[in-house]
């Protein structure tokens, strides 16, 4: 099986994703799937903020390269 993690936090600090990246690898190891890919949005607090970051291009050229 395949996976992957995409995630978004008002934080834009570097360490805002580190404790939910780490629990992600374990559990793609633990279940012996194939991880995909991360898109990790730091700074997107409201949909708004989303909306305008690169972090939706990012999660939509994710997406087309599943396969």
């Amino acid at each position: 099986m395949k996976s992957a993690l995409l995630a978004v936090a008002w934080n834009s600090d570097s360490w805002t994703f580190e404790a939910l990246v780490s629990h992600y690898k374990i559990l793609v190891r633990y279940l012996n799937f194939k991880d995909q890919g991360m898109i990790l949005g730091r700074g997107c607090g409201t949909p708004g903020m989303t909306a305008r970051s690169v972090y939706m291009n990012k999660a939509y050229e994710l997406g087309k390269s599943l396969k």
